[in-house]
């Protein structure tokens, strides 16, 4: 699974709030829809890779080739602290989830604990951080199946001749919840906000499956084709999407939506259905096993949110588009001052100490989810300038998937819907803790983050950008040895106001047709 290492509480926890809203056909049919978006979107995006593979991968390069560098610039910016802010999502989850197992006054000291073990790791060699990466999804993966197989065996019956569950939920209180009114309009608002909820576990998942099937195996080949991208990007988003999908009817079958436990009485995040199912059936030992499963997969997604924020930084420095001081690394290949710069953001999950932990998670969910609307808005308009400057160009596309370009028109329509529509739940009254101020804050403030950032760029006399010049790279290079494939280092256009004919610079079909030749030659 190309996001196995994200893979976390945006599945087992982030999930029982969106059962809560909108019920177990909402919860359904919302990842269905979302398993839908990504794939639309992971093609947008890897057919764009195709043309140009890229070891930094989407994240940072395609936004500079084929976007004005101010797009490019907030864009990879906001994707950087994002993915920063996905730690202390992470680490407050684990406190929700060591707090509705054994609660306790001793916030401060676990939460340091787990902060530590997250922003610690991440200074390990790179090959053995790299390893443990594979341990932690392997857990992972394996607590999701072991879930999931434990749902289906309460559906069925369950032990010592139980009565079979089945979809007892789905009858009584329903298949599906109502939200801030009634009828079917409180049905539609509420799978709705279901979609917004789940979104979560999906976010940036169309980049990361992407960067994946661009980035060869240790001691591959030298070239990667389109068809291999396209091949390796529709296998994982199946890898990725299949499980969700069936998750999610497992978590229908295991908690009904009135449960209070989903919510932790309304304030926020709470158990996962899974705990609540398990719990409920009384089968031993098990609930404290999966307990301890979510906890680490909590923990091991924050690691690797940390290792790519990190790896983001490094790489917009590489790019000159950053302080180069942002690629330093050491023996051991870490960027040790971009895990240091990116690991500030953990700082916010201490916020729990004095509030619910519930109610921060739940700020921090909307303000990773917004962000990932955010990026689907980007990777869209890169698509479209990608598309358009092959046209006038007269270049053929390296591969095309049938879906597109209308998938790309689906994922604008759909993430402009869920970007503007996030801040449903801050006109709730009485249901949801904290005040509505905060809640439409959190809903909507990456979108004057991004706006800023882009002002910033274009108006660099304000407060000016480093940015290093580095030269174009067309020699050949082992992947193996450098860590990736030759890149194109874009000089800095003097002209801020660039149009989009101007984004790709005119040596980069020159740098194709080098490439092209020296792969035919070494074949």
């Amino acid at each position: 699974m190309a996001i196995g290492p994200t893979l976390g509480t945006g599945l087992f926890i982030g999930a029982g709030q969106a059962l809560a809203v909108g019920g177990p056909a909402s919860l359904l049919l919302s990842y269905i829809l979302l398993s839908l978006l990504t794939y639309t979107m992971t093609t947008s995006v890897a057919e764009v890779s195709a043309h140009m593979p890229s070891r930094h991968g989407t994240l940072v390069t395609n936004s500079y080739l084929y976007l004005s560098s101010s797009v490019a610039f907030a864009s990879t910016y906001l994707r950087w602290y994002t993915l920063a802010l996905f730690v202390p999502y992470e680490t407050t989850t684990a406190m929700v989830n060591l707090g509705l197992w054994k609660p306790g006054s001793a916030v401060g000291s676990r939460l340091a604990v787990i902060t530590a073990i997250v922003v610690g790791s991440n200074f390990l060699p790179d090959k053995t951080f790299k390893a443990s990466e594979r341990l932690f999804t392997w857990i992972k993966i394996g607590t999701m199946a072991t879930l999931f197989v434990l749902a289906l065996a309460l559906g069925l019956g369950g032990p010592d001749g139980q009565t079979a569950w089945a979809f007892k939920y789905w009858k009584h209180p329903g298949a599906m919840n109502e939200y801030l009114t009634r009828g079917i309009w409180g049905r539609v608002l509420a799978f709705f906000q279901c979609l917004l909820d789940g979104s979560v576990a999906f976010t940036f998942a169309p980049e990361l499956i992407a960067h994946h099937a661009e980035v060869p195996p240790i001691g591959g080949g030298t070239t990667i084709l389109g068809s291999e991208i396209a091949g390796k990007v529709t296998s994982d988003v199946l890898q990725t999407a299949f499980p969700y999908i069936m998750s999610s009817l497992a978590m229908g079958v295991m908690a009904p939506f009135n449960e209070t436990r989903l919510t932790n009485n309304g304030t926020g995040s709470g158990f996962s259905p899974y705990l609540i199912g398990l719990k409920d059936a009384q089968i031993g030992l098990i609930p404290t096993i999966a307990t301890i499963a979510i906890l680490l997969s909590s923990v091991a997604s924050g690691r690797s949110f940390l290792y790519l924020s990190s790896n983001t930084l490094c790489a917009i420095s590489e790019f000159g588009h950053a302080p180069s001081i942002f690629s330093t690394r050491n023996r051991w290949n870490v960027p040790y001052i971009a895990v240091a710069t990116s690991s500030v953001f953990s700082v916010l999950g201490f916020i729990s100490v004095k509030q619910s932990s519930s109610l921060i998670n739940n700020y921090l969910l909307r303000l990773v989810t917004s962000a990932g609307c955010i990026s689907t808005l980007v990777s869209c308009a890169v698509y479209r300038h990608f598309r358009g400057r092959l046209k006038v160009n007269q270049i053929t596309h390296r591969h095309r998937f049938a879906v597109q370009p209308f998938g790309t028109y689906f994922g604008l329509f759909v993430s402009t819907l869920l970007l503007l529509g996030g801040g449903l739940w801050g006109g709730v009254q009485g249901r949801v803790n904290g005040p509505r101020s905060m809640r439409f804050l959190t809903s909507y403030l990456n979108i004057a983050v991004f706006a800023l950032l882009f002002m910033l760029h274009r108006f660099q006399y304000i407060l000016p950008v480093v940015e290093v010049e580095r030269p174009i790279e067309l020699s050949r290079r082992r992947w193996a040895d450098q860590g990736g494939p030759p890149e194109v280092r874009l000089p800095k256009s003097q002209n801020r106001r660039r149009n989009k004919l101007d984004a790709i610079p005119e040596n980069v079909g020159a740098f194709e047709l080098s490439l092209s030749q020296t792969g035919f030659e070494g074949a």
